[in-house]
């Protein structure tokens, strides 16, 4: 798949306000430390360091993508990081197996892409759109330029430190994890982030309006692992399964078995 961002045009300079989901605890030093999923990291470690950026007027450009699209692709040069401010990109990675690697579902918050973008090195994961989401696209040079250059470089710290704290505790996660915890993982998150940022009464934060292949290609499962989680959590009354959204019914349950 060919990616659709990898040269934007028609981008505006604006910045769009959201709500940031709190969802980590700092130490000591003021880093990040994950107290609940794992697979989240990347999502967490940004969460407390963001607000500068999401408020940052005068720099990054904002678009909106289609989900499918691919933001950057592996080994391949990208000048660009993302801040994500609504929707869910996912990053993998493809193996000499032929097999892909689900590493990371990034939500509203994330900072994600810094890493290459500042280094001038090749890609090491695939990043694409889980489903329709709405970013903001910087370029190193222009934060160097900012005003506030000096504050923004130093949540950057921050944010990657906390990313090499908890990669360590991710991989073997992600070994041992079994696909109904992943699957929980997810919908609590979705959960979370939906009853922070919906301010519409008429919106039910405990409705996860994805499909299942959608939530497969979010937790990286298979449709038939997901059909098989989403069947047990029915048995045991913490969801209802519809044609194209899950029902939360006992979002303490499932947050429970996901620590």
């Amino acid at each position: 798949m060919r990616s659709r961002v990898s040269r934007p045009r028609g981008l505006t300079v604006a910045w769009v306000p959201v709500r940031r989901p709190a969802f980590s605890q700092e130490g000591d030093d003021g880093l990040t430390v994950k107290t609940r999923t794992t697979l989240f990291p990347s999502w967490d470690a940004c969460i407390p360091h963001t607000d500068i950026w999401l408020q940052a007027g005068g720099i990054g450009r904002v678009r909106r993508c289609k989900r499918g699209e691919v933001l950057y692709s592996q080994h391949q040069p990208h000048r660009y990081f993302y801040l994500l401010r609504s929707g869910f990109v996912r990053a993998d990675m493809g193996r000499e197996n032929g097999r892909r690697l689900t590493l990371e579902v990034m939500g509203p918050g994330s900072l994600f892409g810094e890493g290459a973008a500042f280094d001038g090195g090749l890609r090491y994961v695939d990043a694409w759109c889980v489903t329709d989401v709405v970013l903001s696209i910087y370029e190193p040079a222009e934060v160097s330029r900012a005003p506030q250059g000096i504050a923004l470089f130093e949540s950057l710290v921050k944010i990657m430190s906390a990313k090499q704290r908890v990669l360590a505790a991710k991989l073997l996660h992600f070994a041992e994890s079994n696909p109904e915890l992943r699957l929980r993982q997810l919908l609590a998150r979705i959960v979370a982030v939906q009853q922070r940022i919906h301010s519409d009464p008429r919106c039910n934060p405990l409705d996860v309006p994805y499909t299942q292949d959608q939530l497969a290609d979010m937790c990286g499962l298979s449709r038939i692992s997901v059909t098989r989680a989403l069947k047990k959590l029915g048995a045991e009354g913490i969801v209802v399964t519809h044609v194209k959204h899950v029902e939360v019914l006992d979002p303490a349950a499932l947050a429970l078995q996901s620590i």
